[in-house]
């Protein structure tokens, strides 16, 4: 269920609530004296962290729940506690730090016996487990997560492995889950009649949360591609929808192999669900939510049935293709020339002709052997013609470029470079550090910043090098994950 867990765990700590162990209001450090976290000039609430309003990193550290809290005593936060919105995981770690405390036993043994049991959820796990797993669906990874991603990329079955963690590890089935959004379709009441938490609470847990400011929680800015709304508003471990008058929550999950997607209809009492045993990327169940939801509402108000979604977008058809379309230039004499034909690309290189098929804005995906391991990145001028590509730390200046062909960067850079890994969550973590137009780069994307302490910022991250042998640094550490260099391309 990925973050669908979040829900869960939000339920758990709820009830204690109603029990009087623990209060939204009140300091995360009443309840963990441990806990601190750089920047925060007020303290952290509790229910800021069931809201994602309180500043905390998203995957500090990303090793397990317990650790990934701890090491926020080394992070800073995103922003004033209370001012703003941005999805933590590692805010959701907190709420399970919180609810082992005040249960005095661990957090799925709580989520087990507050939330699966009493709802009936007889075939769900808080944990994976290999053998919890011997009878779930194999799910799928990208194999070569060491490159840019084709369009149809080749998969391999996800790992197996012991996974415990409140912001996203329970597993579960679909008779399963319609019990557990027929909990919500009730009110917050059981099949049997049992009420988990009060009206209240249910109210609150399912109602925007508010800023100090006194707006509401949620997200400013796209989260969800399928869906763009699906995070604007946020409860406590839930979105919030209210759209044409009618009340809406849900949530989305990806982990290791697993995708979800869960909405609910409160006022008109249905919801869908949907699950893959795909890697997030390139498909995620959410269309396929939103159109059953469309349906749904039009069956029960008695409107006539929307029609089918359209086919996605084939990622060969590029929109101003012609933009691209030149020769360029490139390191040693190097010569490609991109041609268009109506909306798609082709790449000539070397004789042979080869496919660009989009990936982003400006970045493209090549079947060019000599050009697979990096995105290309178109760039523009100040009048938005396109003049150059970069791909990966090779430069390619198109007939209209007037600049620099070489740029200088600092020496200690050359320790720098190279590819760093690790695996986390089952899944390998692969990096490339390169140089690109003189800036330190990841992958040849977005430039590493560098601090006057030695280290580097990647927007709110923070990124050092260290443990030079032989002239070059054998890991890197990134807001307190560490990748070790593996010398292959």
């Amino acid at each position: 269920m990925g973050s669908i867990s979040k829900s869960m765990t939000a339920l758990a700590l709820l009830q204690d609530v109603d029990r009087g162990r623990v209060a939204l209001d009140a300091p995360v450090t009443r309840y963990l004296p441990w806990f601190s976290i750089h920047g925060a000039t007020t303290p952290i609430l509790v229910h800021q962290l069931l809201s994602h309003t309180a500043g905390t990193p998203d995957d500090y550290a990303a090793v397990a729940y317990g650790f990934d809290v701890a090491s926020l005593a080394q992070a800073r936060v995103l922003f004033t506690p209370g001012t703003a919105w941005s999805y933590s995981n590692d805010g959701f770690g907190t709420v399970g730090a919180i609810v082992k405390l005040v249960e005095g036993r661990p957090w799925e043994d709580a989520v087990s016996s507050e939330v699966f049991a009493p709802i009936g959820m007889t075939a769900s796990s808080a944990v994976f487990t290999p053998q919890n797993m011997d009878d779930a669906a194999v799910g799928y990874i990208i194999r070569d997560l060491d490159r840019a991603t084709p369009p149809n990329p080749a998969l391999i079955p996800a790992q197996r492995f012991d996974f415990e963690d409140p912001a996203g590890s329970v597993i579960s089935n679909p008779e399963d889950m319609a019990r557990y959004m027929r909990f919500f379709l009730n009110g917050g009441t059981t099949a049997d009649g049992k009420r988990l938490i009060s009206e209240k609470t249910f109210a609150a847990m399912t109602t925007p949360d508010r800023f100090s400011n006194g707006k509401t929680a949620g997200s400013a800015g796209v989260e969800l591609a399928e869906w763009p709304d699906f995070y604007r508003q946020y409860g406590y471990g839930l979105s919030i929808f209210n759209t044409d008058g009618d009340h809406l929550i849900g949530h989305t999950g990806g982990i290791s192999g697993y995708t979800a997607c869960m909405q609910m209809n409160l006022t008109r009492g249905f919801g869908a669900i949907a699950m893959s045993n795909l890697v997030e990327a390139p498909l995620h169940p959410c269309a396929i939510v939103r159109y059953a939801m469309t349906v749904l509402r039009a069956q029960s108000i008695g409107a006539t049935l929307p029609p089918a979604p359209a086919p996605p977008a084939n990622p060969a058809d590029v929109t101003g293709a012609a933009d691209y379309a030149g020769s360029y230039a490139g390191p040693g004499g190097r010569a490609l020339a991109v041609t268009a034909n109506g909306s798609r690309l082709a790449l000539a290189d070397r004789g042979r002709s080869y496919a660009l098929v989009s990936r982003g804005e400006d970045s493209f995906w090549t079947d060019d052997p000599a050009l697979t391991l990096y995105e290309i990145e178109f760039e523009r001028d100040s009048s938005k013609k396109v003049v150059d590509f970069t791909n990966g730390s090779e430069f390619f200046a198109g007939a209209n470029y007037r600049g620099p062909t070489h740029w200088p960067h600092p020496a200690s850079y050359d320790a720098y470079t190279g590819r760093y890994e690790n695996t986390f969550f089952g899944e390998p973590s692969v990096t490339r550090v390169v140089v690109v137009k003189g800036d330190l780069t990841l992958d040849g994307d977005t430039p590493l910043v560098p601090k006057p302490d030695g280290s580097f910022g990647l927007g709110v991250s923070r990124i050092r090098f260290d443990t030079i042998t032989g002239g070059k640094a054998q890991r890197l550490w990134l807001d307190g994950v560490d990748l070790y260099r593996v010398d292959m391309p």
